[in-house]
């Protein structure tokens, strides 16, 4: 597999920059939503990212709409059925605990770095969280702090809900393999929400940011060619996809540039656009 490397320090630069693409979004007159914590936590490092990166600010418009896409999936999810867990795996920079309209009952867990947590909760100091929120330091990739904390949420918890948004492309397949086995080994984890890359979408973003600065990178390494079948013989199946390209031109907001989008001549090139990227919802079986 292709690795790619992103023109930032390390993964708390990767957090930044989602938060200025998310305060870029909610400054539009035609906003898909509105993130009045995006700016405070982007700070003057998050702005000069997005100048840094190969298209400027180009890319708030992928990062805008997983929002808008995640937070309605998130919101019908806790709806529809009876969450009262929400496990926030590499959390970063996310403020959907403080800006949607969640029950105060609802148990959320914001899991990352533990420089990441404290960064965010020192800025959030002075906002109230819409539910029962808890930073929780976790390296993900670690099997032994990650299955201790999944048994105690597993034993309290009715129904969970688990989100890693932006996440899973960072690691390996090994390790993505290792995630979902242990989350299916505790009963009330009932709902996956991810994004999910294809092997077209590693190479489109090696060619992008081809001769970006080369230090301390971020790598992305997980885009199954298996697509969500990848998930399967772990005890999860897809139950729901979206196409990013596709909720892009349904939102109004441009994932590709137009002299791209006027190359897609035949429904094979739409169908290998409309694959490289996309919003999963996986459930349990």
């Amino acid at each position: 597999m292709t690795l790619t490397s992103l023109p930032v320090a390390s993964l708390s630069d990767t957090a930044l920059l989602t938060a200025a693409y998310r305060a870029l979004e909610s400054d539009r007159p035609d906003a898909l939503f509105q993130d009045p914590y995006a700016q405070i936590l982007a700070g003057e490092r998050g702005q000069t990212l997005v100048q840094a990166m190969p298209g400027g600010t180009t890319g708030a418009s992928g990062c805008a709409v997983r929002t808008a896409v995640m937070d309605e999936l998130i919101l019908q999810i806790i709806a529809a059925g009876k969450v009262d867990t929400l496990l926030n795996l590499g959390a970063g920079l996310d403020t959907r605990p403080y800006r949607l309209p969640l029950s105060a009952t609802l148990s959320w867990s914001d899991c990352d770095e533990p420089a990441i947590l404290n960064y965010k909760v020192k800025k959030l100091a002075a906002i109230q969280p819409r539910c029962l929120l808890e930073s929780i330091a976790l390296d993900v990739t670690d099997a032994v702090s990650r299955q201790r904390f999944f048994r105690a949420v597993g034993l309290v918890a009715k129904q969970a809900l688990v989100l890693t948004e932006g996440l899973l492309i960072y690691l390996t397949p090994e390790q993505v393999a290792a995630l979902a086995t242990d989350l299916y080994a505790q009963s009330p984890f009932e709902w996956w929400l991810t994004d999910l890359a294809s092997p077209h979408a590693l190479r489109y973003f090696q060619n992008s940011i081809n001769g970006a600065a080369d230090s301390s990178q971020a790598t992305l390494q997980f885009a199954p060619a298996a697509g969500t079948e990848f998930f399967e013989p772990y005890g999860w199946r897809a139950v729901e996809s979206r196409s990013l390209l596709e909720e892009g031109q349904h939102l109004h907001r441009e994932i590709l540039p137009p002299s791209l989008l006027a190359q897609l001549q035949t429904p094979e090139d739409w169908e290998t656009w409309r694959q490289m990227s996309s919003f999963v919802l996986l459930k349990r079986y």
